[in-house]
Order: C-alpha cells, then sequence, then structure tokens
C-alpha cells in the first residue's frame, strides 16, 4: 500500500508486491488492502500493476 505524503499519511494507491512504480508503499495483507479499497473513496488501484484484478475486484 502507498501512503500520501504529510501529516496524516492516508492510504493513496494500492499496487502489487511486483510493482516498482513507488517507494512509498508498505507490505499489507490480503484483507487490508481489501478494506480499503471498499472503504475509502480517495484510494485507487494502480492502473498499472492492477492489483484490484489480482485480487478478483471488479474496476472501480
Amino acid at each position: 500500500m502507498e501512503y500520501g505524503i504529510g501529516a496524516t499519511r492516508r492510504p493513496d494507491r494500492v499496487h502489487t508486491g511486483a510493482c516498482g512504480i513507488t517507494s512509498r508503499g508498505r507490505s499489507a495483507t490480503r484483507e487490508s488492502v481489501l478494506e480499503v479499497l471498499r472503504t475509502v473513496p480517495s484510494v485507487i488501484a494502480c492502473p498499472l500493476c492492477r492489483p484490484d484484478s489480482e485480487l478478483g475486484l471488479l474496476d472501480r
């Protein structure tokens, strides 16, 4: 999971473990990624590595 910059450091974008597009990512469990994608409207799935497809979710 990639986190934003600043004091709040909220989740910003989700990537697969093999995606090299960010250096601000941290490991996350499948369950936490699914919950964030479903409940935080500002979080997006990376359009390059497509973790939403990898996890079996429909496009947002």
